[in-house]
């Protein structure tokens, strides 16, 4: 009888701690291109709008009180690299988007309030479109996609009102993204490394 009440105990315990979870977030990125494949040696005024916007959505399952595991979708955001010529400007816009699978750690500090950190891995797409290519005007184009896998990493913290919905700040790394552009890369779309600080909502069910 008194294993059977423990039992209960620890059974009713878990499920407290164990739960679905699902959200949604916007937060403010930036990227940091790489020089190699984006600086000229020419005559040409450089310029670089590297942050914007971002968003996320995610799903993931709470496993206890100390680990939950995560799948998300991330729009990092249009970034522009941009190259001047006697007053025509070629504008390459270089877009990010990614899914995420980690594991966080939590640290709950109260019943509702909890630190946490991300480790995973980051599965990541990137559109460069040129606007004035070759400095003619309306020479506009999609370019290449490059597709790269890196290490996701971050921290946040989480806090629940009322133990059901509730929201997330948190610092994303992304890690390197795009492609690179070397003499024997037939397409390439550059690299940057980027990163994301977000406020999330937080939904169980």
């Amino acid at each position: 009888m008194g294993a059977a009440l423990l039992l209960s105990g620890m059974c009713s315990t878990y499920a407290a701690d164990s739960y679905w979870y699902t959200g949604l977030g916007v937060g403010y990125s930036r990227v940091q291109f790489f020089p190699a494949d984006f600086s000229s040696s020419g005559t040409f005024i450089e310029s670089q709008k590297n942050f914007d916007a971002g968003f996320r959505g995610f799903v993931g399952y709470q496993i206890n009180r100390n680990w939950a595991a995560e799948v998300s979708y991330v729009s990092i955001g249009k970034f522009q690299y941009k190259y001047t010529l006697a007053n025509v400007t070629q504008q390459d816009d270089y877009k990010v988007t990614g899914w995420g699978y980690s594991a966080l750690p939590t640290v709950p500090l109260t019943d509702n309030l909890a630190l946490y950190g991300r480790l995973g891995v980051f599965f990541s797409q990137t559109r460069i479109t040129f606007y004035n290519a070759g400095f003619v005007v309306g020479n506009n184009f999609v370019g290449d996609i490059g597709n790269a896998t890196s290490l996701l990493s971050g921290f946040g913290v989480q806090y629940f009102f009322g133990g059901e919905n509730g929201f997330r700040i948190e610092y994303e790394n992304f890690g390197g993204v795009g492609s690179a552009c070397t003499p024997s890369a037939s397409t390439c779309s550059g690299r940057a490394n980027a990163k994301m600080l977000s406020v999330n909502a937080i939904f169980k069910f």
